[in-house]
């Protein structure tokens, strides 16, 4: 929540500094007015507007199995329970934002992608194992937790486009520009294109599993 509300705080100061400067050189170019609004926004590349801490457990089992059977052959089977708090950050990628070249004095229209999710990732630190079994012919590796809980963290950011936090982080979006513009003295009309439902793209989820203790 700090490092967005840091981010706002930049946004502002950008936006107002830039309209000022121009404003001191009395231009009536639309185009500049148009400039300088558009330049103090891509001073912040990424607006995170969601921040959200949540908790999940992962089950996970396996073993060699009896050909023809459903048990597995003694001392291959191996589990765990894991639990573990991350961080899902919803935002906007402001560096493809476009503002208006036709608009009154006062107005602005600021076109700009639908959010998506900037960043999901596992706090390894918090990582609670329990039940942990492993067989006299198998063990339990950390790279068995980093697949279990990568595979975790797909199905919590489907779960958090599902309930909708995509379309909760559009909405901060257009709060956030409509009162950093007002600011300015302005007035913004903020206008979303592109997929509504945009998922994590061109990004890795973030896990790094360390051999030593917190």
């Amino acid at each position: 929540m700090a490092a967005a509300i840091a981010l706002v705080l930049v946004l502002v100061v950008s936006i107002t500094v830039n309209v000022v400067l121009l404003m001191r050189k009395k231009s009536d170019h639309n185009r500049s007015v148009r400039s300088t609004i558009l330049s103090g926004i891509e001073n912040v590349s990424e607006l995170a507007t969601i921040r959200e801490r949540f908790q999940s457990i992962v089950s996970f089992s396996d073993g060699v199995k009896i050909p023809g059977l459903s048990m597995n052959i003694p001392g291959t089977t191996r589990k765990f329970m894991l639990k573990y708090y991350g961080t899902i950050v919803c935002g906007c990628d402001l560096s493809q934002a476009k503002v208006s070249e036709r608009f009154d004095v006062n107005r602005v229209t600021i076109t700009l992608p639908h959010s998506e999710i900037l960043d999901v990732y596992a706090d390894v630190h918090s990582f609670e194992v329990y039940d942990q079994y492993a067989g006299i012919f198998t063990s339990v590796k950390l790279e068995d937790q980093n697949r279990e809980v990568n595979a975790d963290l797909d199905k919590v950011k489907a779960h958090e486009i599902e309930r909708g936090i995509l379309a909760q982080s559009d909405a901060n979006v257009r709060k956030i520009l409509t009162s950093v513009v007002a600011s300015t003295g302005m007035e913004a009309e903020i206008v979303f294109t592109g997929n509504e439902h945009a998922k994590l793209e061109g990004r890795e989820t973030v896990l790094q599993l360390e051999a030593e203790t917190a």
